[in-house]
């Protein structure tokens, strides 16, 4: 008898939250109606920093690595999906267009929240290619964490852009991307930007179907070497209504 009326109580919540239930370990876990989408616009390399000896353009190694964190009402990590682009040698006034960035999504509840982060290295190392190359096992696919507990939404929008990326990807299951671990120095960070949306502003995305257009420019100086990349890329929310997903659930 309890069994059933907890059964009964379970059905009831799912039909008012308009949701399913995903069980990922020893927790249960709102699989929401909303899907929020990523798709990179373009990358437009205005200065290379690698200009060569003689003033000729020898161009950047360049890698774009991006995630998209999705979290519950109360801020707990739901899933996680991640995005690599790269390693490519791209010169002077090189445009990277949309279609060869992976376009990546996770889901969220109507009152959820959504971190996007992203960093443009430089790898210019063969070993550091060749471990960085591993990240694209990891990438393109919505991964749910074991627990809820892994991280907040007030947690992570303390996190740099290289710490949510490197966690996101471990949830997935690439554990080795740390500075230590690819070969990469502070000489290799182009740049870095986080994009934070709360409630509020994923309803004001699904109101009549907006669009979340960003620029955002990744300039500076790395060993007396100027450079200037632009980074456009567009959030988009979509109401999906009551789904089933399948978790892939990682440590």
């Amino acid at each position: 008898m309890e069994y059933k009326k907890l059964f009964l109580m379970a059905a009831l919540l799912v039909g008012l939250n308009g949701c399913s239930v995903l069980n990922s370990g020893s927790r249960n876990r709102a699989v929401p109606d909303m899907r929020i989408d990523l798709k990179v616009n373009s990358l437009h390399a205005k200065q290379v920093q690698e200009q060569g000896v003689i003033g000729a353009g020898e161009g950047d190694e360049l890698t774009l690595v991006y995630t998209l964190n999705a979290y519950d009402a109360g801020g707990n990590l739901l899933s996680v999906n991640n995005g690599f682009w790269g390693t490519r040698t791209i010169n002077q006034n090189a445009l990277v267009l949309a279609d060869e960035f992976d376009r990546i999504k996770v889901h969220v509840p109507r009152d959820g929240r959504v971190i996007a982060a992203f960093a443009l290295l430089e790898i210019d190392d063969y070993k550091g290619e060749r471990k960085i190359a591993k990240v694209k096992n990891f990438t393109k696919a919505e991964r749910y964490p074991k627990y809820l507990a892994v991280s907040s939404f007030n947690e992570d929008q303390g996190r740099t852009p290289l710490e949510l990326i490197a966690r996101s990807l471990k949830i997935a299951g690439y554990k080795y991307f740390e500075s230590r671990h690819m070969n990469l120095s502070i000489n290799d960070d182009l740049g870095s930007t986080k994009k934070v949306l709360d409630g509020d502003d994923l309803a004001q995305l699904t109101s009549g179907g907006s669009t979340g257009r960003e620029t955002y420019e990744m300039d500076g100086t790395q060993i007396n070497e100027k450079f200037l990349y632009v980074l456009k890329y567009d959030l988009n929310a979509t109401r999906t209504g009551s789904t089933e997903v399948n978790a892939n659930t990682n440590r």
